[in-house]
């Protein structure tokens, strides 16, 4: 057996010969080789060649003798010298051969193993082979319910009733049947998971037939799963692993077993868990907590599933089985929300430690998963307690002291609930706020209680910073000092106690901010914006009492919010200190702001611009709340704020400024406030910018200005009536602050511009906001918007003098030799790059004017912009990607790819629309980092680098062809305008900017020109009702005619590429990808636009919706309109360029038919009914573009890209039946259309996209239309590609198919083909070709992997 050489040459010998069948033995030689090829192939000395024979001798032995193998197995667990490889090979053996060659046994052969089985479980060596890994273990359960598997359909599942029959043989627990009765609860535990986590493993059939018939048994099964599960609480210590997998056998089946099978046992049950809970182990205290939260979960469904059918049959209520049971639900709260439950999550969970080192030893994953275990019990319990009052509300209850206990543990509850909101585990905080929310918005008789709503908000404030990251640079020391305040100290704490929870999941402060805490400030957001907005409700005579106790709850809110700002401000100092305190102070107003912030917002929306409540209502709100007390303080808080200039952060500042503009609605008391409140806006503004334009201070100008831009754009929104009271003296004012952004001597920490945070464009989206409101009153005053668009007009001038491309790259220094100072290159940089900006900011704004003549006049003032320089600019970007063009195309490839920044964008972009992601579930846009994460980042930023002028240049890119398709958005008259008699404006504006460059951009820049410019284009085409209306349609359909060829083929040698490459699979980690990765990225979104492309042509676009969606993010900051956001939600812009998929798939226009051709009519675009009118007319270019359409819509079907299915599958056959109807009258189809390699197109498809069983479905179905569609004329070509494609087709089947098809086509009273019937008959033909890719796949897996290994 040692000899490996002699067996190895046995082995070699074996294969070679292929031993007969009938030959086999079963002799001790036979077995001693086989131990020695299972050694031989575990054994990590031997060579692989070595290994790989004795594998192969192995396989053959299992494929080929199944008996042989069936004594070997049982002679290897006969094994007594404690051989744990031979003992796992042994049950490996046994599970293939009971799953894969059971029907080929004969009966005498399955009950021997069955037999042997049995023996071996109840006979006293079960305890030696569990002493080994727990892979043994879970082997001989696993064989075990093969088995059960096997024996469903027998007339009895003998396998399952011996099993049965053995638990409950076991009366009680001792040593020597622990292990039987650990092996009895494996079974039973991995039989539920196998039906429910794994259903989708076994077939529909047997899966049904095994709950059947445990179902039968599940009154024998329970009771004795529950006696045994007492009976180890009283001795958990000694039999922990049974103890541990009797509970998570016991939860098993709580899962899936309808819950009157435990209601008897209910409180029992309670008791039980949680009296494991409190044992000291972990794994114990993790597996009972599971099986409570299962039972809540079962018992909240079955009262929930109750109250819906008392509600629908007023007869089921009347029955006494549906009386509230007063005392069950006593016990059961008590159980659950008892003092003495509570006291014990609080000691075991939510307060283990006062020590820092403590808690880090205690916090593992078991703990983090009993803490989320116990944020979804409370989530749970709510709803529980929220039932239970509604049952209250509609049953008559005399037991008053019911009630009053239901009551007393309600409060208890929500006591315990703010106690968890500060719990340093933020998933933890969150479920106690959801639970929270949920008793507000259901039980809004919590308004009136003052001193639950003042904790409840001083909660939040706190909650909404938590943790501070001590930053590398940081200089300041690391705890607080010994004369620190207390409250210090204990912020310190807390902030080390959520830094521990927040670094054991994640890898760093950035992933935990991005990936948690910025949707946790923004639930938290949400939850005060619904909290404040539930005193604001619709004023009932029978409610009048409860709304003014409610109001003044609210008034004590304000109260204390505003005492606390004035105590806030007393704290802050004027100077600036480099210490823990200033940090957390600073902190503190971020978090206090955030807070009064949203306060703030929702009383101004709710008292004067509300869309829920009636005008009455609001009146009355306002005499309720606004008294002449309460507005008396506003005021003076608002004096307090204007006199307040701190010097300590810029942050501070400018939250200062932003709730200046929040609390603009009371100047109506005093006019004088309102002007000083513009005036401290503007002045802050003018003097930071003077600052940055002598270069001083550049990083705190920078936030200075964009702080109070925002403040003041937040006036100009949601106060404009009261704005435009001051245009006279504040338009001038503001355009010199507009002109001033331009100045040579403007200094910034970028040359690129940010659209979320840029003050240049805050400041003039206020400016354009006053200015239409000005326009609507005073249609005279249109001249002020030259002074919009001059300093624009001045730096385009400036800027694009070039005529050529070296001298573009000249003037913007773009190979970096430094021929002009570096001031002046930082210069033209960004002002080039401000005023492409700007000129894309007017026209989105003035885009969504609903005064044509307005619009009008303004598409008049921005044209020649577009002709003179817009169309220049973007061919200089063009032409960088140009070889030919470009005599530097050497120097600057380097910077003509992707920047670092770019290619996250893209990868982000991919993840989003592909991936699920782990995060909180949010309906506003995630927070941005905590300004003190912010402030202590490296600011380190050298002037020119390789990474910053590949960012510039992206965007130069990106805002060049952003503005080209709004042009066409917002001047549809562009699309019809003549350069002289002949010549039309579209025809040379495509000719420069499209087709001069089009081959030599890259496929990341394409993907910038189909999303921002082609879409857009295509989208918003509209022909001009005049005599020219047929030379525009032409003039488009030969644009189309051109462009969706080139991109089709461009596409498909892009997927053809990706597939070739090996290197497709790599895996990026931490920020890191390879290039092949963000090509497929890069191409997946290419595909993904120009497939919308395609479909804007088709199909007629709701007029503004799309356009709403597409710039929804955007929109939200520059159009003014939007009344309804808070001011501290910013979304994240960087991403918001890239894509916005989601929302595009969420509100298109164009619904999805299914296949089975309903009978609703698409609703076609205008140029593509236009193309269909020209076909049926024989026009070559119509004809030609209705066959590239067809052609590009198969070729589709074929890339990797599940999308391209989704978005076509339903098109695809109205689509192709029109153009089949106007090619079958043309006299030469063949040269129109290739048929035979559409159809190969669809089985292509078929095969690549064969593991998404949706998508098959339908493309299956979809073959069979478009082969009963071409039968009667191609019939002959579709059957030849069927049999060169698909091996050993059914000849029979495929004539029965013909012939039914030629029936129905002759007589017409014939029944026609079902859906059903056609998919079924298709899948049958095709069953070759779906199941030859897997089979491949399955033998290549075979021959690569280790046969061994369970």
């Amino acid at each position: 057996m040692n000899d490996l050489s002699k067996t190895n040459q046995f082995f070699h010998e074996s294969i070679e010969k292929k031993i007969e069948r009938e030959t086999m033995l079963f002799t001790p030689e036979l077995y001693e080789k086989v131990i020695a090829a299972i050694l031989c192939s575990f054994n990590p000395t031997t060579t692989n060649f070595e290994k790989q024979n004795a594998l192969k001798f192995l396989e053959d032995l299992k494929d080929n003798h199944s008996i042989i193998c069936l004594t070997i197995a049982f002679e290897l667990l006969k094994q007594l010298n404690n051989q744990p490889i031979l003992h796992h090979y042994s049950l490996h053996l046994l599970e293939s051969i009971i799953k894969h060659k059971w029907n080929l046994l004969k009966n005498d052969d399955r009950n021997l193993v069955k037999k042997q089985l049995f023996s071996l479980v109840k006979s006293t060596y079960l305890n030696q082979i569990f002493l080994e890994a727990i892979y043994i273990r879970n082997s001989l359960a696993k064989c075990l319910v093969e088995l059960i598997k096997r024996d469903c359909f027998e007339k009895v599942n003998t396998t399952l009733d011996e099993i049965v029959t053995m638990i409950q043989e076991i009366n009680q627990i001792q040593d020597n049947n622990s292990t039987q009765l650990e092996l009895i609860l494996l079974v039973f535990r991995f039989l539920n998971e196998e039906l429910t986590l794994y259903a989708q493993t076994i077939q529909a059939q047997r899966r049904r037939q095994i709950f059947n018939q445990i179902q039968k048994r599940l009154n024998d099964i329970l009771p004795c799963l529950i006696r045994i599960s007492n009976d180890l609480s009283i001795i958990p210590d000694q039999h922990e692993r049974l103890t541990q997998t009797c509970l998570l056998t016991m939860n098993s089946f709580l899962t899936w077993v309808e819950y009157n099978h435990f209601e008897q046992y209910e409180l029992f049950l309670c008791e039980l868990f949680l009296k494991f809970f409190q044992l000291n182990s972990v794994k114990l205290r993790h597996a009972s907590f599971e099986c409570l939260l299962t039972l809540v979960n079962k018992r909240l469904a079955r009262k929930q599933l109750q109250q819906q059918q008392q509600q629908r049959n007023k007869r089921i209520a009347t029955l006494p089985s549906a009386a509230l049971n007063c005392q069950q639900e006593k016990l059961f709260l008590n159980y659950l929300l008892g003092d003495n439950t509570l006291e014990m999550f609080y000691r075991l969970l939510i307060s283990p430690t006062d020590s820092l080192e403590q808690l880090r030893s205690i916090v593992s994953n078991d703990h983090i998963n009993c803490l989320k275990m116990l944020g979804q019990l409370l989530v749970k319990l709510s709803n529980n307690l929220l039932q239970l009052y509604q049952q209250l509300a509609t049953k008559s209850i005399d037991d008053n002291e019911f009630l009053t206990f239901v009551n007393e543990r309600t409060r208890s509850f929500l006591q315990f609930l703010l106690l968890l909101n500060q719990h340093p585990f933020h998933l933890l905080s969150l479920n106690s706020y959801q639970a929270l929310n949920l008793f507000l918005t259901r039980q809004p008789t919590l308004l009136s209680n003052e001193q639950f709503c003042l904790k409840l908000i001083f909660n939040l404030k706190q909650s909404l910073h938590r943790i501070h990251f001590p930053s590398s640079t940081e200089t300041i020391q690391s705890s607080p000092m010994e004369n620190d305040d207390e409250i210090l100290k204990k912020q310190f704490l807390h902030n080390q106690q959520c830094f521990i929870y927040a670094l054991f999941e994640y890898d760093s402060e950035e992933q935990f901010f991005w990936k948690f805490f910025s949707q946790y400030r923004s639930e938290l957001q949400k939850l005060i914006k619904s909290f404040i907005g539930l005193f604001f409700i619709e004023i009932l005579p029978d409610r009048s009492n409860e709304i003014e106790t409610n109001i003044l709850c609210l008034k004590s809110i304000l109260e204390n919010l505003f005492i606390y700002l004035e105590s806030l401000v007393q704290r802050t100092p004027m100077t600036t200190t480099n210490s823990l305190l200033s940090i957390y102070l600073i902190i503190e107003w971020e978090a206090f702001y955030l807070l009064l912030d949203h306060v703030l917002f929702l009383i101004r929306k709710e008292l004067f611009s509300s869309t829920n409540l009636s005008i009455n209502s609001q009146e009355k709100f306002q005499s309720l709340l606004m008294t002449s007390t309460m507005t008396e303080q506003f005021l003076r808080t608002l004096k307090f704020l204007l006199q307040f200039t701190p010097n300590l952060s810029e942050h501070i500042h400018g939250h200062v400024l932003n709730l200046l503009s929040c609390m603009f609605f009371i100047t109506q008391h005093e006019q004088t406030l309102a002007i000083q409140i513009i005036q401290r806006l503007l002045s802050t503004f003018q003097l930071y910018q003077q600052q940055a334009l002598n270069g001083i201070n550049l990083n705190e100008c920078d936030v200075m200005q964009t702080q109070s831009s925002n403040a003041f754009l937040y006036l100009c929104k949601n106060f404009p009536s009261k704005m435009i009271e001051y245009y006279s003296e504040l338009f001038p004012f503001l355009c010199q602050l507009y002109k001033n952004e331009f100045q040579f001597t403007k200094t910034c920490l970028s040359v690129t511009i940010d659209e979320l945070s840029s003050s240049t464009l805050k400041l003039l989206d206020s400016i354009q906001i006053l200015f239409h409101c000005k326009l609507q009153k005073n249609q005279n005053q249109f001249e002020d918007f030259y002074e919009l668009i001059r300093p624009i007009y001045e730096v385009l001038n400036l800027s694009l003098t070039s005529e050529t491309i070296t001298e573009f790259i000249d003037y913007l220094d773009l190979c970096s030799n430094q021929t002009n100072q570096m001031n002046m290159t930082r210069y033209r940089r960004r002002n080039l790059m401000l005023a492409l900006h700007c000129l894309c900011l007017l026209l989105r704004y003035s885009k969504q004017q609903s005064d044509t003549n307005i619009r009008s006049r303004i598409s008049v003032c921005l044209r020649p912009i577009l002709s003179d320089y817009i169309i220049k600019v973007t061919q200089f970007c063009n032409q960088l990607y140009d070889r030919q063009m470009n005599p530097f195309y050497d120097i600057l490839k380097a910077n003509l790819t992707y920047s670092e920044t770019e290619k996250q964008l893209y990868l982000g972009t991919y993840e989003s629309n592909n991936m699920a992601k782990a995060t909180i579930t949010s309906t506003v846009t995630p927070s941005s980092f905590p300004v003190s994460f912010i402030r202590f980042q490296s600011t380190s930023n050298p002037i020119i680098d390789d990474q910053r002028l590949r960012d510039y240049l992206h965007r130069l890119f990106d805002i060049c062809y952003q503005i080209n398709g709004i042009y066409f958005a917002h001047d549809i008259e562009l699309y019809s305008i003549k350069l002289n008699d002949e010549n039309y404006f579209l025809t040379t504006f495509l000719q420069k900017i499209l087709f001069q460059n089009f081959n030599t951009l890259p496929s990341f820049r394409l993907r910038i020109v189909l999303r921002h410019f082609c879409r857009l284009f295509v989208e918003n085409y509209c022909s001009s009702p005049t005599i020219d209306k047929d030379v525009i349609n032409e003039l488009f359909l030969t644009f189309l005619d051109i462009f969706l060829p080139y991109i089709q083929q461009r596409l498909t040698l892009m997927w053809n590429n990706l597939l070739a490459t090996t290197s497709t699979a790599t895996t990026y980690q931490q920020g890191e990808c390879s290039e092949e990765v963000i090509e497929e990225c890069v191409c997946v979104l290419i595909t993904r636009d120009f497939i919308d492309i395609i479909r804007y042509f088709i199909f007629k676009i709701i007029p503004g919706q799309t356009n709403s969606n597409l710039n929804k993010k955007k929109n939200k900051i520059f159009n003014g309109r939007n009344n309804s956001e808070s001011m501290c939600e910013d979304g994240n812009g960087d991403l918001d360029q890239i894509d916005e998929w989601d929302e595009q798939a969420a509100n298109n226009s164009i619904s999805n038919k299914l296949l089975n051709n309903s009978q609703d009519k698409m609703d076609y675009s205008d140029i593509f009914m236009y193309m269909m009118k020209m076909s049926r007319q024989n026009s070559p270019l119509a004809l030609r573009l209705f066959s590239y359409v067809i052609q590009t819509l198969f070729e589709c079907l074929t890339f990797p890209d599940a999308y391209c299915i989704n978005r076509f599958l339903p098109i695809i056959l109205p689509i192709t039946k029109l153009y089949t109807d106007i090619i079958d009258k043309h006299i030469n189809s063949s040269s129109l259309i290739d048929i035979k390699s559409l159809f190969q197109c669809l089985l292509k498809a078929l095969e690549r996209h064969n593991e998404n069983e949706g998508v098959n479905t339908n493309l299956i179905s979809l073959i069979g239309h478009i082969y009963e569609l071409w039968y009667n004329q191609y019939g002959q070509q579709l059957d030849t590609i069927l049999h060169q494609t698909i091996p050993q087709l059914n000849i029979e089947l495929l004539n029965t198919y013909k012939t039914r098809l030629v029936t129905n086509s002759s007589n017409k009273k014939q029944i026609p083909i079902t859906e059903r019937e056609r998919r079924d008959t298709i899948k049958n033909l095709l069953n070759p070709l779906l199941l030859s890719p897997v089979s491949s796949t399955k033998k290549e897996e075979k021959n690569s992997v280790n046969p061994f290994i369970v």
